[in-house]
């Protein structure tokens, strides 16, 4: 019986990293109440880098950290040319920023800027000693929860118990691939099938700011099937970051201009 504890324990703790250190940014309960975004328009709703980039982060965009990790990915407004970006720099370090929707959005697509300077040493997406990325930026995607196995409601429902908050229980990240990372491959976050990774840039392609334009319908339905409910799928918020914490190494990354419709 005491193995049977611990062993239950053990899974309720991991249950609930994970679910803080991949999709605790999402949903904040009192962002969800904000009155006066309901009605936005997608694009609308995401709010831009301002143009000094001696300004402060937009406020609807909140950085979110892991609890265990002491180290915060740290974020900052940079100018190149005529644009203002974002720059993250990691050193052995965790964090993301969150831009939270009022309710579920239906977005069709998602554009982005991005580039990274500096990749995770060691990193390897598929492993959990090697789960750092140079960049990333996810969506966070609503779904039919009556859908998945009983296992998975209860850790999510256990989860969200105890860390007070909505957690999603559904992520598509967007992500700059390490080599043997093909471009286009879809994986499991080596942690939680609840997070899904897209490979679409690899360290060959880093020597610019690259735009990138996604389908985020034909992209969740690929990630999450038959999960999904009849008909387009709602996003809950969108989010990216740079970390090095798995690997204890440095990372850094660029963004440009974020937007979705």
């Amino acid at each position: 019986m005491t193995n049977l504890i611990e062993s239950t324990r053990i899974v309720l703790v991991n249950t609930l990293a994970i679910a803080l250190a991949v999709v605790l940014p999402a949903l904040l309960a009192a962002v969800l109440s904000l009155p006066g975004l309901a009605s936005a328009h997608a694009a609308e709703a995401l709010a831009q880098w301002p143009a000094d980039p001696a300004a402060n982060m937009p406020s609807a965009w909140k950085p979110q950290y892991h609890p265990d990790i002491a180290a915060h990915t740290e974020f900052k407004f940079i100018r190149q040319g005529d644009k203002t970006l974002l720059q993250a720099d990691a050193d052995s370090a965790y964090g993301t920023l969150v831009h939270a929707f009022a309710k579920p959005l239906e977005l069709k697509t998602l554009h982005w800027e991005w580039q990274v300077l500096t990749q995770p040493a060691r990193a390897n997406l598929q492993t959990k000693s090697g789960d750092d990325a140079g960049a990333k930026l996810c969506a966070f995607l609503q779904i039919d929860e009556s859908r998945l196995g009983l296992g998975t409601r209860l850790a999510l429902a256990t989860a969200r118990t105890v860390s007070g908050e909505r957690l999603p229980a559904a992520t598509l990240c967007y992500v700059w691939g390490v080599p043997g990372e093909k471009v286009g491959q879809v994986f499991d976050n080596p942690y939680t099938d609840r997070v899904k990774n897209i490979v679409v840039r690899d360290t060959a392609t880093a020597s610019e700011l690259i735009s990138e334009n996604r389908d985020l319908q034909a992209d969740a339905r690929k990630a999450f099937g038959k999960e999904l409910p009849d008909g387009p799928v709602k996003f809950t918020g969108i989010a990216l970051g740079t970390d090095s914490d798995n690997t204890k190494s440095k990372a850094r990354a660029l963004f440009g201009k974020v937007s979705a419709k």
